[in-house]
C-alpha cells in the first residue's frame, strides 16, 4: 500500500531541506566545497 502522494512530496521536500542544510554547515565549517 503507498502512502498518499501528497505526504511523500512533503517528506522528499523537508529531507531536501534537512541534507541541504546541513551540508551547508558543513561545506562552511570544513570549506571543502570551495575547492
Amino acid at each position: 500500500v503507498l502512502a498518499d502522494p501528497g505526504q511523500q512530496v512533503k517528506r522528499m521536500a523537508s529531507l531536501t531541506s534537512y541534507w541541504g542544510g546541513f551540508g551547508i554547515v558543513v561545506c562552511s565549517a570544513s570549506a571543502s566545497c570551495f575547492g
